[in-house]
């Protein structure tokens, strides 16, 4: 019978890459110019009409709400001329094709945001991915090969989804394509794709086999190119080549065997403490439990290889492909050094051995919980293989680990691991100051597990601040065998700094405009608290005093009345803030002010009291006008940053601070919105309901600068609110203790952070 060799080739093959292009805000309208490439970097400004591009993108102007405000069903229509928009924030979509699986129809996506500004011209790129991953398929067309198959095909599972590559796909079945088709399948959530190789040769003999191709992600293109060769035996081998980075990497085989008739095949065995294709295999660091792999192959060992894609195993020195027939001297000292031992291999050796006992003993503790991932494959002499995946994690010789602290003023997080699937009993953490002797432990039935991560943590409080700590991880086995675990220092937090004048009692009147403090020394040398009220004074030769002290309507003491009102026709809210007009102007144009006063701790949050009695929008700027009639909103807001001077905001040019999370200048923030009238309920204080901001932080850098303001309309800065509308703020608190939080609090400050 003529027996033949099936060749096929796995071309992994990376495609585009997003980036971003922040832009920024407006009053009216304003005009948007699109770009849209799959090139990483591109230039639209110095496109002046629209060029011939093989993919067309349908555009999609969406604004904060949700709405299509402006549409494009192929965005070269619109190069080079400008979208006229409403001032505001939008997210910009460019897309081609669906996102379903299926053949031939490829799914390009990409957006960015941009914020309109009035009269004034925006410009927004736009870098499109492929979302899907690409397969396809080539068979010979040659008449011999046809002749020696009748049926040949390949199925591809991705998910729920499948699509299969035929000799003779059905007419009309969707999820049959020939080998001129390229299939698209959506990303599977286990990132797998499963595939299916089916022949039936000229005698009918059927031959099936199926792989996977694990780790799969968007924009990669897999390409089985199948090929036909002369030899007396049925056989044939998969070969893997990964394009990394633009270069190909050693080759890797895949060998699939042919067997219509059941030749003697190669195989592996191993010494009975070692099972290499258990689930789970963990090995404690420095493990020496013999490790051993025999190999046969009666017809003679063409190829015997360890591989591996590991980028944990390639940093400890293990090449991707190593070779141990007729295997040269440079790669024979590469494994001695690792530690691998292997019996003398050439093209006549019919068996061997390879021992790595050493080389795992060796390894470091894998890191970030993933699994080392390796492969010993023997190939016989007639391309006939026999393949042993070996996965296994090596874990610290103790049952805990220190990992690390987040320490603030009075308390500190504490961080373990384990490396069980269980944690093990009694794990803890001993704490004491640095310069202590004595450690103290906290109780394990205090620690709260994550079995998802195999971590353990712990909110230490009751320290004192500025203070050096040590802490370490522990468990019961730990401590009956006398093991510990590394110690991690930590400072706690230098002091629990506050604000001045957070109860709103100091005030002071110089000229006529009302100042929070008591020191009218304060309003030339610079202020912790400010308002518009001086510039209003100004400009009208009278106080608007939206901002005043309030003797009557208040917790105690005094409190801080803000009201909102008109100033040269335009709208102005009345507010506090933390920072100074000091020498800013108001124009009929809008007001320049500098936001943030010097502060250094890391509080928790902001507690308070306020009062809010609301009136419907009447005054509204073109961007703003559905608001018309609603009731008003207030707001009160608090964050720290890491800037270096005080933030001048300029309402006229549209420069205000970017609280968004895109911003690495807010290291934390928190704030509230309302619009409820809070003296319809006569249960509450004085008109007063409490109020609790957390500030969920975004970053343990060290805080330059806080801000905390209160805003009677919170559209204030966009010229929009209701005349009349007042807030009345008393009796502000920053918080550091955590038990004066509840845990979902809690939960959201710390959210980011570990």
């Amino acid at each position: 019978m003529k027996r033949f060799i099936i060749l096929a080739n796995l071309l992994l093959c990376i495609l585009c890459s997003c980036s971003r292009n922040e832009l920024v805000e407006d009053g009216q309208y304003g005009y948007l110019t699109v770009g849209v490439s799959d090139k990483p970097d591109f230039d639209i400004q110095v496109k002046a009409e629209a060029e011939e591009e093989e993919i067309a993108y349908r555009v999609d102007v969406i604004d904060e709400n949700g709405n299509v405000d402006f549409t494009a069903e192929d965005h070269r229509a619109i190069a080079g001329t400008p979208v006229k928009l409403l001032m505001g924030k939008y997210t910009v979509q460019a897309v081609n094709g669906i996102e379903e699986t299926a053949f031939n129809v490829p799914y390009w996506s990409g957006e960015n945001s941009v914020r309109i500004y009035a009269d004034k011209d925006a410009v927004v790129k736009i870098n499109c991915t492929m979302k899907k991953v690409k397969f396809s398929v080539a068979f010979p067309e040659d008449e011999s090969f046809k002749a020696a198959f009748k049926h040949y095909e390949l199925k591809v599972v991705s998910g729920d989804d499948n699509l299969t590559f035929s000799s003779s796909p059905v007419p009309g079945d969707a999820s049959q394509g020939s080998f001129t088709d390229t299939a698209y399948f959506k990303v599977p959530d286990n990132r797998t794709l499963k595939y299916t190789l089916k022949m039936i040769n000229a005698d009918g003999a059927q031959y099936s086999e199926t792989r996977e191709i694990s780790g799969v992600v968007a924009a990669e293109h897999y390409h089985f190119a199948f090929s036909l060769g002369d030899r007396e035996e049925i056989d044939g081998a998969l070969v893997l080549n990964v394009l990394l980075d633009g270069e190909y990497k050693e080759e890797i085989s895949h060998d699939i065997l042919l067997n219509f008739d059941k030749l003697e095949m190669p195989s592996y065995s191993h010494n009975p403490e070692f099972d290499p294709e258990a689930d789970g295999i963990v090995y404690p660091l420095g493990n020496d439990i013999t490790k051993k792999l025999t190999f046969s192959a009666p017809r003679k060992i063409k190829s015997l290889v360890i591989s591996h894609l590991d980028p944990n195993l390639l940093s400890e020195g293990l090449p991707q492909v190593l070779e141990f027939v007729d295997i040269t001297p440079e790669r024979q000292q590469i494994a001695t050094e690792l530690g691998i031992m292997a019996s003398t291999v050439t093209s006549e050796s019919v068996s061997a051995e390879i021992d790595i006992t050493e080389f795992v003993k060796n390894l470091s503790i894998s890191p970030d919980n993933q699994p080392y991932s390796m492969s010993f494959t023997v190939i016989d002499a007639h391309n006939r293989y026999a393949r042993c995946d070996f996965e296994f994690m090596i874990v610290s010789d103790i049952q805990a680990e220190t990992v690390s602290a987040f320490p603030w003023s009075g308390f500190s997080i504490l961080k373990g691991r384990f490396f069980s699937k269980t944690a093990p009993e009694g794990i803890s953490f001993q704490y004491k100051k640095k310069a202590d002797t004595d450690w103290t432990e906290i109780p394990s039935d205090l620690m709260a597990v994550d079995m998802s991560t195999l971590t353990y943590s712990y909110r230490l409080g009751g320290l004192d601040v500025n203070t050096e700590y040590v802490f370490r991880a522990t468990s019961a086995k730990d401590k009956a065998e006398g093991k510990t675990a590394g110690e991690v220092e930590f400072r706690t937090f230098a002091s629990e700094g506050t604000v001045y004048n957070l109860g709103f009692d100091d005030w002071v009147k110089v000229g006529k405009a009302w100042y929070a403090t008591s020191n009218s020394a304060d309003v030339s040398n610079g202020l912790v608290w400010d308002s518009a009220n001086e510039g209003t004074a100004d400009i009208l030769g009278q106080s608007l005093v939206p901002t005043t002290p309030e003797e009557t309507i208040k917790i105690s003491g005094k409190a801080v009345r803000m009201e909102s009102g008109e100033l040269l026709g335009n709208f102005a809210a009345g507010n506090i803030y933390t920072g100074d007009f000091g020498s800013a102007t108001i124009s009929p144009v809008g007001a320049k002010l500098k936001w943030g006063t010097p502060f250094s701790s890391r509080p928790l949050a902001l507690r308070g009291w306020y009062r809010y009695e609301p009136v419907a929008i009447n005054k509204t700027s073109a961007s703003y006008s559905h608001l018309k009639g609603q009731q008003d909103f207030c707001q009160i807001q608090i964050f720290l940053t890491d800037w270096t001077e005080q933030f001048e905001i300029s309402t006229g040019d549209n420069r205000f601070v970017d609280t968004s999370a895109d911003n690495p200048s807010i290291l934390a923030f928190g704030s509230i919105v309302d619009q409820d009238n809070t003296t319809d309920n006569p249960g509450n204080q004085n008109g007063y309901i409490p109020f609790l901001i957390p500030l969920e932080y975004r970053s343990l850098a060290q805080p330059t600068y806080i801000v905390i303001s209160g805003a009677a309309s919170r559209y204030g800065d966009y010229f929009t609110g209701g005349l009349g509308s007042t807030l009345y703020l008393d009796e502000l608190e920053l918080i550091y203790d955590p038990e004066e939080l509840t845990d979902e609090e809690f939960e959201l400050v710390m959210k980011n952070i570990y």
